[in-house]
């Protein structure tokens, strides 16, 4: 019995022994990396501090709970440190002052709610703040005065709130290039919140509760962004033709997963260095005659997983068309030589995916003929002579007139049902 009872202490003593990490040198002591012990560990000043020499520190699931205050202490040459996939919950205000070099900082997917202001102050360098992945619900005035070289900013998948977002708390860091709120609620966010902005090339709002094109996305001062990601958000509209009036160098367009049933034919005429549209998975039925005309670099686009009837060959006269996804529309024709045409207009078809459509069978030969004639790709997978990838009628012949789009949509849906 006496055994037994000495046993169990034992077993509980040994569970409760703080197992620390396993870290390794890497190009001398420049570089350590660090693995995950066999419990849930306190960082403390002697597990890496100390290293006039190292200049970057891997710490990523390594179980740390919390941090102590001089567990960063002695490392004047750090540039790197990386303490992704932890369970921190707080910061200490003072936790990161000894480490002024740093440059990159990946603080992502951890279980934090809010950082002290100053937490950042002693951070003249950092470039990259990585917080995505953790429960931030508000962030404080001045929180990033201190940062004014910082260039990439990560937000995503928090809980932030636009509309409690002050939009003074960028004003100090004006040289950010890229700029991630995707997996937050960004709805009635301020107007101005990006004001201080004047580098911004990259603006991430995917999954952001939005039921329009935010006005702080298009704003005059950011003259410079390239790629805004407004997909899988609740717009239905795009009614103002001067939505993007201000974007003049934006190159990506992706509006992809909204509800969008209707886009004003002039919206886009401001986007003159326009490469990529990204419309898939809408509720588009048609597209405006004028969408994409006279967009010189135009030369990617996506409309697939809508329910457009028709594409014109003219709406894509002065774009530099280079690849076009129509698949799984309700397309059950193209006008007669639609990839010449679309050649003859100064185009360069390249890749065009136009599969899952309610084809009629003699059209659907017809395109394929020509992709196959002029060396365009396109996803055949199913074009073999097993599958069902078209209807018709007794008469094998082309109907090119809208008229009868419902006759062989139905019959589509009739065949796949």
């Amino acid at each position: 019995m006496m055994v037994a009872l000495l046993c169990t202490l034992l077993l509980n003593l040994l569970l409760l022994v703080e197992t620390k990490p396993l870290c390794k040198s890497n190009n001398g002591l420049k570089d350590i990396g660090c693995t995950a012990g066999d419990s849930d560990y306190i960082l403390k000043r002697g597990l890496i501090s100390d290293n006039n020499v190292t200049t970057g520190i891997t710490l990523k699931a390594c179980r740390i709970s919390e941090i102590e205050l001089e567990s960063f202490k002695g490392l004047p040459s750090l540039e790197y440190l990386d303490l992704s996939e932890n369970k921190i919950k707080i910061l200490k205000l003072g936790v990161l002052d000894g480490i002024k070099q740093v440059a990159y900082l990946n603080l992502s997917y951890n279980l934090l709610t809010e950082f002290p202001l100053g937490l950042f102050d002693q951070k003249p360098n950092l470039k990259l703040l990585d917080l995505r992945g953790n429960t931030l619900i508000f962030l404080k005035l001045g929180i990033f005065d201190a940062l004014t070289k910082l260039e990439h900013l990560d937000l995503s998948s928090n809980s932030l709130v636009g509309r409690e977002i002050n939009p003074y708390i960028f004003d100090r860091s004006k040289q950010i290039k890229f700029i991630d709120f995707s997996r937050n609620d960004m709805s009635e966010s301020p107007d101005n919140l990006l004001h201080a902005f004047r580098a911004l090339d990259f603006l991430n709002l995917d999954r952001c509760f939005l039921k329009e094109v935010p006005r702080f996305a298009t704003i005059p001062n950011l003259k410079n962004l390239k790629h805004l990601m407004i997909s899988t958000n609740l717009i239905s509209k795009i009614e103002n033709a001067a939505t993007f009036v201000n974007l003049d160098n934006l190159e990506i367009l992706n509006l992809a997963e909204n509800c969008l049933e209707y886009i004003n034919g002039k919206s886009l005429k401001p986007l003159r260095n326009l490469k990529m549209i990204v419309l898939r998975d809408n509720k588009l039925k048609y597209i405006p005659d004028d969408l994409f005309i006279n967009l010189p670099v135009l030369g990617n686009i996506d409309l697939s997983h809508n329910a457009i009837t028709t594409i014109p060959v003219n709406i894509f006269i002065g774009t530099a068309l280079r690849n076009l996804n129509l698949s799984d529309n309700k397309i059950t024709y193209l006008s007669y030589n639609f990839c010449l045409e679309l050649k003859n207009s100064g185009t360069k078809l390249s890749k065009f995916f136009f599969n899952q459509n309610p084809w009629q069978c003699a059209c659907l030969r017809d395109i394929l003929r020509e992709v196959k004639n002029m060396n365009v790709l396109y996803n055949g997978v199913k074009y073999d002579g097993e599958h069902a990838v078209c209807v018709t009628e007794k008469e094998f012949i082309c109907h090119r007139h809208e008229n009868y789009n419902e006759i062989f949509v139905k019959l589509y849906d009739n065949m796949i049902a």
